[in-house]
């Protein structure tokens, strides 16, 4: 149960902090034995990363970045 209950918590957005005062643990070492995070969950966050990366994001931040600091409305 301990296992489950801190795999579907962190899964679910809790951060670790929380999970192990949750369960009583005094380090974040067993509550990381406890968590265990699914195939589709690593990869979710993986396509959150990959969202950061892709070549539309740096084009656009970059482009807002210039037009803040020069004015050009590019």
């Amino acid at each position: 149960m301990r296992h489950t209950s801190a795999s579907h918590l962190v899964i679910n957005g809790v951060d670790l902090t929380t999970v192990s005062k949750l369960l009583g643990h005094k380090t974040l070492q067993m509550t990381l034995r406890y968590s265990h995070l699914s195939q589709a969950h690593k990869q979710k966050a993986v396509d959150t990363l990959n969202g950061y990366t892709d070549g539309d994001f740096l084009e656009t931040s970059a482009k807002k970045m210039a037009s803040a600091q020069f004015g050009n409305g590019s």
